[in-house]
């Protein structure tokens, strides 16, 4: 089995002193303690004496759901994980049990795809999961253990590069100088064997809670709640490869009532995506749902909400930190959903040009109303609000709508983006990224910049927002800020300055507006 790399060390490494940086910040309380939650019962059921062994070698499965029947059966409780290696399959957690995972205890997910149970439904291809509820309800996985979901094992060796997609290498600045340098695979993604669809997938469940365990090298997918609601997700951290493609370190597909509190993220692909792409499980609104005090890094958007054709509303984000991202908050609309009513808070943005074949360019924020592959009416965006949000970037601020008031009622208040030039900028700067977006010639596409994009948006309103230049950026900066075929647009306090000398600082359908 191969260990993980020396770059894999070194970002964990790196991301354990942010983790002591975000315990200093958002202290925790103590330990995760089991505890029975409505309708269970107070029993503990000890996995050993099912027959688990805990070495890390031999498959413990059969021990592990036994156990949790012999639970569910009388009436619900605690399936207890102590020291050791449970090496297993698919584990089908059933209602009224607590997965209690012990300090020292490891669940290790098999290499073999043959130990893993598929459901009758999908998502994406994605149809089977190490950690499986399906329809049920008061189920937990809490404790100090870790959750290991073996991706080492399922990435191609020698490396190579993700097949690259979505775009045409001719549309960009850089020609097919962007495609070959995007195929280098200095930082990923990895193309990747036949792999797992999920590692834990909650899926038309009822009163989820997840709280206090570590989860690490997801190889797909990591923890996906779908269609479910009462959900409760607090003090978590997850560590999955920045170099893995979609694993996502949690996935809100579709669900209504869900809380994320005080968890650490970093995956390589989106760090807390609302509804993305559950189409294969069932249709529904994803709503009310609030995230706080967490610290997210991520190689596609650190905060994702769509597109998935359905419709999200009422979401909170909170004292988030989001470090070491190239995308750090995205919404998108590529079909006829709506999303509406979302804010953000206390937010901390660093972002910055990753070389490989992410999705994302830097942006700091990222909304964009496009087709993809539909060719009716598209939905929208609006009622997006951000309130004492910091950024830090090598790229601007994007709001992108191909039709008139695709994106309304936008608001940024009290906010500051400062921009500086990128190493990479050569290798990828000077492109607007629109992926996924039909026809594909426009997924990544030359475009000059400005600090502040926005094209087809009707109400934005920026009240102490502020832009600063740090050092001298690149050329295809042209402007403060640039507004195509807006409406409604207020400006307060707004300090805009271009990004060169004699360069305008606020242009408006191709217009200089003094700011």
């Amino acid at each position: 089995m191969r260990g993980p790399s020396h770059a894999c060390r070194a970002g964990l490494a790196r991301f354990g002193s942010r983790l002591a940086i975000a315990a200093l910040l958002y202290p925790w309380p103590g330990p995760a303690v089991a505890q029975s939650l409505p309708g269970q019962s107070t029993g503990t059921w000890d996995v050993r004496t099912f027959g688990a062994v805990g070495d890390g070698r031999r498959l413990d499965t059969a021990s592990i759901n036994a156990a949790i029947r012999s639970c569910s059966r009388s009436g619900g409780g605690i399936i207890e994980l102590g020291p050791g290696t449970y090496r297993v399959g698919t584990i089908e957690l059933l209602s009224n049990v607590t997965l209690d995972l012990r300090k020292g205890a490891t669940v290790l997910a098999s290499s073999d795809l043959r130990d893993y149970r598929s459901i009758s439904r999908s998502s994406e291809g994605r149809s089977s999961a190490l950690i499986l509820a399906e329809g049920q309800e008061n189920v937990a996985i809490v404790g100090e253990g870790t959750i290991d979901g073996n991706g080492r094992s399922f990435v191609v060796q020698p490396l190579e590069p993700h097949p690259a997609g979505f775009f045409d290498a001719a549309a960009t600045r850089q020609g097919a100088r962007f495609y070959e340098r995007n195929q280098e695979n200095r930082d990923g993604p990895d193309r990747m064997r036949d792999r797992p669809g999920i590692l834990a997938l909650f899926l038309e469940c009822r009163n989820v809670t997840l709280r206090g365990v570590t989860v690490v090298d997801a190889p797909n997918w990591c923890l996906h709640l779908a269609c479910s609601r009462s959900v409760e997700l607090s003090r978590l951290t997850v560590r999955n490869s920045l170099r893995i493609p979609n694993a996502d370190a949690i996935d809100l597909g579709a669900c209504s009532d869900v809380r994320v509190t005080d968890c650490n993220l970093e995956a390589g692909d989106d760090g807390i995506a609302i509804s993305p792409c559950s189409d294969g499980f069932r249709s529904g609104v994803a709503e009310n749902i609030q995230v706080s005090r967490c610290m997210i890094a991520s190689r596609s958007a650190a905060v994702r909400l769509g597109w998935a054709a359905k419709d999200i509303r009422n979401v909170r984000f909170e004292h988030l930190t989001i470090v070491n991202s190239n995308r750090a908050i995205g919404i998108f609309v590529r079909g006829p959903e709506s999303i509406e009513d979302i804010s953000f808070s206390d937010v901390s943005i660093q972002t910055h040009l990753v070389d490989g074949a992410w999705w994302g360019l830097g942006e700091p924020v990222h909304i964009s109303v496009v087709p993809y592959h539909f060719k009716g009416s598209l939905g929208h965006v609006a009622g997006v609000h951000f309130e004492g949000v910091t950024a830090s970037s090598e790229a601007p601020i994007v709001l992108y709508s191909r039709e008139r008031g695709g994106i309304r009622d936008v608001t940024f208040r009290g906010c500051s983006l400062s921009l500086k030039r990128s190493p990479l900028d050569r290798y990828y700067g000077g492109n607007l990224d629109l992926r996924p977006v039909t026809p594909d010639s426009q997924g990544i596409a030359k475009r000059d910049l400005a600090g502040l994009l926005a094209v087809n948006v009707d109400s934005l309103t920026l009240k102490d927002f502020r832009i600063a230049w740090i050092g001298k950026p690149s050329a295809f900066f042209f402007a403060g800020m640039e507004a195509d075929g807006c409406g409604a647009i207020t400006a307060e306090t707004l300090r805009s300055p271009g990004p060169h000398r004699g360069e305008p600082s606020i242009l408006e359908d191709g217009r200089v507006v003094e700011p």
